[in-house]
């Protein structure tokens, strides 16, 4: 996968599957954003660089995983983890493409962790300062998200530091604004990622370039036809 897929792949995952976000960390961002002086609104933004910084180290941890020396890995790994990354490609997907109330198990699931967190946060609060709410938002980061770890897995198969940090960075972007919002700017914003059509047509997007990158070479070789060859290196390296 190209830096450009890999950008567009994050920023994908991260526009739409951030309404799962919002049913694990809406607990602390109502908190969070509570503890904001009055006037004093920009601060939140420091709380996005933080989690965003957060998950940038992890997915640069997990590319080095990844770049470990060719004789450390059988010869048959390229293969096997371009199969692996186009299914995790895959499944972003799928994972976009399910109802709400099925995208919502994730954060249902994770909700009884983040109310244990909250104590560890409020030590933190309230918030005085940009150095304070990017703190707080490096604690954020670290709080346990599949969506995320998908995102890093696919980080361990890239094994490349530029389409990682493209990939993650588009990502976390792609969550702000559904976390950042509030009131009728978040209701729209909300309103228009759960419109299936956009949904399905994002999903079918990142399915495509999962099924490019897992099956590419094949692709290309058993339809010889400049269309295919064209896709296929859109995705490639």
């Amino acid at each position: 996968m190209n830096a450009e897929t890999a950008l567009l792949s994050g920023l994908l995952a991260g526009l739409f599957g951030s309404t799962h976000c919002l049913g694990m960390c809406g607990g602390i961002v109502g908190l969070l954003h509570a503890q904001i002086p009055a006037g004093r609104g920009a601060l939140a933004i420091g709380f996005h660089v933080g989690r965003i910084a957060s998950y940038l180290a992890i997915g640069l941890i997990a590319t080095g995983l990844g770049m470990l020396p060719a004789a450390a890995v059988p010869e048959t790994a390229p293969q096997i983890m371009r199969w692996l990354l186009g299914a995790i490609i895959v499944l972003m997907a799928v994972y976009i493409a399910l109802p709400g109330r099925f995208r919502d198990v994730a954060g249902q699931l994770a909700a009884p962790l983040t109310k244990r967190m909250m104590p560890v946060f409020s030590k933190f609060l309230p918030v005085r300062s940009l150095d304070n709410a990017i703190g707080l938002g490096l604690l954020w980061g670290l709080l346990p998200c599949g969506l995320l770890y998908t995102v890093i897995a696919t980080a361990v198969l890239l094994a490349d530091p530029v389409a990682t940090t493209g990939m993650i960075l588009a990502f976390g972007i792609g969550t702000v604004p559904l976390l950042l919002g509030s009131g009728l700017l978040m209701l729209k914003f909300r309103s228009a990622v759960h419109r299936p059509g956009l949904r399905w047509l994002a999903a079918a997007l990142l399915a495509t370039t999962g099924v490019l990158i897992a099956a590419g070479p094949w692709l290309a070789h058993a339809i010889d036809h400049p269309w295919m060859q064209f896709l296929v290196e859109c995705v490639s390296n």
